[in-house]
């Protein structure tokens, strides 16, 4: 351990992790308002919201890799048990692990709103894509190239102006 007290820690954490929360939350926002831009489809919202999103991201990131630094200065090895030996150590009053708790669980729901919209991009992409393949003329889904890595004839390939 460094020479810093298990106050002081608690003090210095309770602080990374605390704007984390705030940060957390607000990512979270953003992911909620992606999904309502992509189920009206809003382009303009979703440019926005994903400026919103990419920046509190990376600032999460800029502060979750402080809070790892310190943790490692005060002698506490990386890794998954990191945050648990040092709420052991310094945590008297529990304002650490509530705190930490409640970031994992807005973690948490974060990460399952960014699967959604990921289901949600992956499936309109199929819609276009198939819509594409009726225009030009294929089959939806069918190979550009074969096996091979040869091209799979185009016979049935029609140019958008001739669909």
């Amino acid at each position: 351990m460094s020479r810093i007290s298990p106050a002081e820690a608690r003090s210095r954490i309770v602080d990374i992790i605390g704007e984390s929360v705030l940060l957390a939350s607000g990512l979270r926002d953003a992911l909620a308002e992606e999904r309502r831009a992509l189920e009206r489809q809003d382009a303009e919202a979703l440019t926005t919201v994903v400026d919103s999103k990419n920046s509190a991201a990376e600032k999460l990131q800029l502060l979750d890799r402080k809070r790892a630094e310190l943790c490692q200065q005060w002698g506490f090895s990386d890794g998954p048990d990191q945050m648990a030996d040092l709420i052991s150590w310094c945590d008297k009053d529990q304002r650490v692990s509530k705190q930490w708790q409640q970031l994992m669980d807005i973690a948490a729901e974060g990460s399952a709103l960014n699967m959604t919209n990921g289901a949600i991009i992956r499936v309109r992409q199929q819609q276009f894509e198939s819509s594409l393949s009726v225009l030009r003329g294929v089959m939806p889904g069918s190979d550009t190239y074969g096996r091979n890595g040869e091209e799979s004839g185009d016979s049935g390939r029609r140019t958008l102006a001739e669909a």
